[in-house]
This record gives C-alpha cells, structure tokens and sequence, in this order.
C-alpha cells in the first residue's frame, strides 16, 4: 500500500552539506510565500517531494525582532578626553599622571551572549503537534529544539523526523529522544538540531520537513516547509 503524503502547511533536519539554494531572504515574523522558485526546488530535490507554499509558523510568544531587513546600527560614540595629569610632586607624581593617560586600558567589550527566540509551532495536523524551539548560540550557530505532542487517543510509532536546509547552511540533527509518542502528551519526545549559516544570517534560515509516522496501522508520511526564524538566524 503506498504511504499517502500530505502537505503542510508551516514546519525543519539532518546534514544536507551540499543541498543546493542560490537566495533565501531574512527571516521574518512569517516565511515569505513562495512561488516555484529555484531555493523550493533544491530543497524539494533533497526530499524527493513537489514544491509547496510555505506558510510562516505560528510564534507561540511574539518575537522581539525586527523586520527581515533590519540591520544592526552602528553606534556613534565620541572618544572621551583623557585625564589631565596630576601637578607634579616629589617622588614621580608626573610618572602617575602618564600612567593614568596611558595605562589604564578600558574595560574589554563583553563576550556574546547566546539568545533565546520565541517558540515557533513548525507543524499541528491531525493530532501531531511540533514547536520549535530555536536559540542563537555565542560563536553564531542556531540550535533548534523540536518537541513533538501527541493528541490523540491512540500512539504514533515509527516516528521519524528529518529536515534539509540549504547549501550555505550545515545541519547536525541528533537522534530524536524516543520512536513512540504515547496519546495525549506533550513534549515527550524531543529531537535537537544545530544548524551553521555560512552567510551569517543574511539570507535567512529555511528548513524543509518530512514527519512519518503509524498511526492506527496505517502509515502517514507528511511534508512541510518552515521558515520565519528570527533575523539573523
């Protein structure tokens, strides 16, 4: 019996080095719609499945970015005036003056930080339910956690996850947590990605999805595009 295949509507993921995608815009607060360009068509290539519209996932919590053309401004700071050295005194007070100009360096900058982005609902169809949990890492890679829940009556087994993403972007997925999503729970099984944008979040993440799973023995297999991560990812 062939596995039937749906499209979804919004949803990324394992290491697709040499996937193929010339442009992809910033990410905005929704996946820009998508109209048989040659960036669908590589990802579709990856998995073997027809291009589909994308639709921006759902944040659970609004995001606090900004436009996908926003950039980062550049701050205008006037240097300050050094000190003026201490009167001369006995005993090398001038000394202590250069000292004061030259010698006290100012406080190194800060290192980065890594960024929490607001929950994304990458998928919910027929019971299934994946969010998306992406964090922008200190040395610039993206880590997304996916949770699945199930709420059903009834479990998935089987359960597979897998994503591609372009080629100016390098996916490690990692095994997911678990095969079974038992009824009606959330969250159960997790699944974590790290993803590497050589262009440094100027063309804007993008993540093509194939879920299966049995449901009532009867296979499911469903396809998605996910895209709406925060700029810079």
């Amino acid at each position: 019996m062939p596995v039937p295949e749906r499209e979804i509507g919004g949803a990324e993921s394992r290491d697709v080095g040499d996937a193929s995608i010339d442009e992809v815009p910033s990410g905005g607060a929704r996946a820009p719609a998508v109209g048989g360009g040659k960036d669908l068509l590589d990802l579709n290539d990856l998995l073997d499945a027809p291009a589909s519209q994308p639709s921006g996932p759902a944040p659970v919590a609004p995001s606090g970015g900004g436009g996908a053309g926003d950039l980062l401004d550049l701050l205008d700071g006037g240097a300050a005036a050094a000190p003026a050295p201490a009167s001369g005194g006995a005993g090398g007070g001038g000394d202590l003056g250069l000292l004061d100009i030259f010698g006290a360096g100012g406080a190194e900058p800060a290192p980065a930080q890594a960024q929490d982005a607001a929950p994304m609902v990458a998928y919910e169809k027929n019971g299934l339910k994946v969010t998306f949990f992406p964090r922008k890492e200190a040395n610039g890679s993206v880590t997304v956690l996916a949770k699945f829940a199930n709420s059903l009556n009834v479990p998935m087994t089987n359960f597979n996850f897998e994503a591609a993403v372009p080629k100016y972007c390098t996916l490690n997925i990692q095994p997911a947590t678990g095969q079974v999503l038992p009824p009606q729970t959330d969250d159960l099984v997790t699944q974590t990605m790290n993803c590497v944008n050589s262009t440094n979040g100027e063309k804007g993440l993008l993540m093509k999805l194939r879920i299966g799973y049995v449901c009532n023995g009867t296979p499911v297999q469903e396809m998605g595009q996910v895209g709406g991560f925060p700029p810079g990812y």
